[in-house]
């Protein structure tokens, strides 16, 4: 039993750093623009599909198929934020509009994947081999995820403490009217913030594929865990995504051993209402006043 509940961890451990990546991402762009991007699981999926569609398709290298990735969403996203968010963002309603363009954007995107791709799941193969520890196994494709996590956890936040770029986005978090009066371009650090996200959920989905699937519904799956998370660390909280992002995947894979799924899932909603209740702020959300 012992070293089933330590395979878990190691499972849950790579399951909760792409929820804080995906999170991570969903809390910059509120923190930033001050809305909630309904379409951000669906990046979290279309990296997924360039990467397998690169792999499978176009017959590259998987690292290449990253990359592939990578530029795919980053595309979409701005594609987005031109037809669906900049337009609305800065109206009498804007916080209230984008959440429902980009929700149609969600459905929009999350249909034509599934009428051109289908319902049935496809797979890639990542890095092969494992490191053993014992009955205990960690593949190197789960390492990767880690690895990956951990060094994108640092250079983002190395990017928001030291680069100019970074020093403008926190700035605009706490007073974009204050921001563009010494000279800040807030629209163009806005779209910064919106692509950057993106690109990093597509990251995190090319990353999973080969873990767990790819699977046109994967980002719907995603994005309500993600919203779980950044409410219970407190929306706009980078700290609070990430902590409760690894939290969360832990706890899934901890529950999976002793109930069943729906079970862990509704644990997790009850958790997500005992926050709101108790703490409405987040864990490390701050009081508005």
């Amino acid at each position: 039993m012992t070293e089933l509940i330590a395979q878990q961890l190691l499972n849950g451990l790579t399951q909760g750093m792409a929820y804080a990546l995906v999170a991570l991402g969903l809390t910059m762009i509120f923190g930033v623009l001050h809305v909630i991007n309904f379409a951000h699981g669906e990046f979290y999926m279309l990296g997924g599909l360039a990467a397998v569609l690169g792999v499978t398709t176009a017959g590259l290298p998987y690292a290449l198929a990253i990359a592939l990735a990578v530029v795919t969403v980053s595309i979409v996203a701005w594609l987005v934020d031109r037809i669906a968010v900049a337009p609305v963002l800065d109206t009498r309603d804007g916080p209230a509009t984008v959440l429902l363009t980009t929700f149609a954007v969600s459905l929009l995107i999350h249909q034509a994947v599934l009428q051109s791709w289908g319902p049935a799941p496809g797979r890639i193969d990542g890095l092969p081999g494992a490191i053993s520890f014992g009955s205990i196994v960690l593949g190197y494709q789960r390492l990767l995820v880690l690895v990956a996590g951990i060094a994108l956890l640092a250079g983002i936040e190395f990017v928001l403490r030291r680069m100019a770029i970074g020093r403008k986005v926190r700035a605009i978090a706490q007073s974009a009217y204050a921001a563009q009066v010494v000279g800040i371009d807030i629209i163009t650090v806005r779209r910064v913030t919106f692509i950057a996200a993106a690109a990093l959920a597509g990251l995190t989905g090319a990353l999973l594929v080969p873990v767990t699937l790819f699977s046109p519904a994967m980002g719907q799956h995603v994005i309500i865990n993600a919203f779980v998370i950044v409410v219970i660390g407190g929306m706009g909280s980078p700290i609070g995504a990430v902590v409760c992002g690894l939290l969360l995947g832990v706890l899934e894979a901890l529950a999976s051993t002793v109930v069943p799924q729906e079970i862990g899932t509704a644990i997790i909603y009850a958790l997500l209402l005992a926050a709101l209740l108790v703490r409405p702020q987040g864990l490390f959300g701050s009081v508005r006043t």
